[in-house]
């Protein structure tokens, strides 16, 4: 098959929707499928974003990046995107929130397509009311529409009756021996010596809705470390907040790290947190690695994908959102009970392994999209 993937972004560029795109795009041409992405240049990529790049197949992917003259209602203006849509692809994905790959799929040639519906629009009202027309209607002439939970379903206002109707609910998943517990890893040289109590982790962009101004507020006055890894715009900010509530000592932000770094963060951890505070954070890929480890988790009572997740008192614990109290006292917990962190660690593990692995989601994924072209 010929698979096209309409993205907003792809890697090096970070982002939960990216990474998933990229690991489809790549498991389906290990399968010996062709496959192609259609993104925007990012700012993280280092050739001239004005220019139109399309690059040597890596992991047996093409990607073709359009130039980005701007971002408007945090969607990228890329020009060409449409016509770089038109490639003769027997099944094409269209990943949203993405305006210009809805216009792209109704505009273009029609071949078999998938709505893989990872949010709604979630921060600005009129973005909102300006686009559910056309979510709707690209979802109610798709052949499929794909979300990663129940609770994703629940919240996709964006897709309307019929794309919901329609909707294929696909697990996200990881590589099951990528993110594994190991005896001796390779801990971080930045990472902090467990030798002054155990540490807790953080992994994701770094944004308002992920609630890290909560977690500040939960370690100060306590003797709790966390490190932060990641990047976005509101690094500097959360900079300058750990200056003055002089977390220094308590608080590393090391930026973002190479994905081949990740797992070793992931295993020096003693546990994870996730303080999200909005459904913009609808599943929490971050989450799902950090269980792959063997390492508990703690996040919020969102009513999103987040909560299909993390098993309350199983894997970890949940705390109200917004609520740096409960938070507080939710990492004091796993920080002082270390049989509690072992218990929940070995369930977390075992939940991945059940439900959110990389091979489970990319036969599944493979499955509806031969039952599309061969119907």
């Amino acid at each position: 098959m010929r698979i096209l993937h309409l993205s907003k972004f792809y890697p090096p560029d970070p982002g939960g929707l990216e990474h998933v795109v990229a690991r489809l795009a790549e498991g389906a041409a290990a399968a010996g499928h062709e496959v192609r992405v259609v993104c925007a240049t990012g700012s993280s990529w280092l050739r001239d974003p004005r220019k139109r790049t399309t690059e040597p197949p890596r992991m047996g992917v093409g990607v073709v990046r359009l130039p980005t003259f701007g971002i408007w209602w945090s969607q990228p203006l890329a020009r060409g995107y449409v016509a770089a849509s038109r490639w003769p692809a027997d099944v094409v994905y269209v990943h949203r929130p993405h305006p210009l790959a809805d216009w792209a799929s109704l505009l273009g040639p029609r071949r078999p397509t998938i709505v893989f519906h990872h949010a709604d629009v979630q921060r600005q009202r009129l973005a909102r009311f300006v686009y559910r027309p056309l979510g709707r209607l690209v979802a109610r002439r798709a052949d499929a529409t794909v979300v990663a939970t129940r609770a994703h379903l629940e919240h996709a206002q964006d897709l309307g009756p019929a794309g919901r109707a329609k909707a294929v609910v696909i697990p996200f998943g990881v590589d099951p021996q990528r993110f594994a517990p190991t005896s001796a890893p390779d801990r971080p040289a930045v990472f902090p010596t467990r030798a002054l109590g155990p540490v807790g982790l953080f992994v994701g962009r770094l944004v308002g809705y992920k609630g890290l101004g909560v977690l500040l507020r939960a370690v100060a006055g306590t003797t709790l470390r966390v490190v932060l890894v990641g990047d976005g715009p509101v690094r500097e900010s959360l900079t300058k907040e750990i200056e003055r509530g002089d977390l220094d000592q308590q608080v590393l932000l090391v930026g973002p790290v190479k994905d081949e770094e990740l797992p070793g963060y992931y295993q020096a951890a003693d546990y994870f947190i996730l303080p999200s505070t909005t459904p913009a954070e609808m599943f929490g890929i971050s989450l799902i690695e950090a269980m792959a480890c063997g390492v508990p988790v703690i996040s919020t009572d969102l009513t999103t994908g987040v909560r299909e997740v993390n098993e309350r008192d199983v894997t970890g614990l949940v705390v109200p959102r917004g609520d740096a109290t409960a938070l507080r006292g939710a990492m004091l917990r796993l920080t002082e009970d270390a049989e509690l962190r072992q218990r929940m660690g070995a369930a977390a593990r075992a939940r991945v392994e059940e439900r959110f692995t990389l091979p489970r989601m990319l036969e599944s994924h493979l499955e509806l999209c031969e039952r599309l072209v061969g119907r």
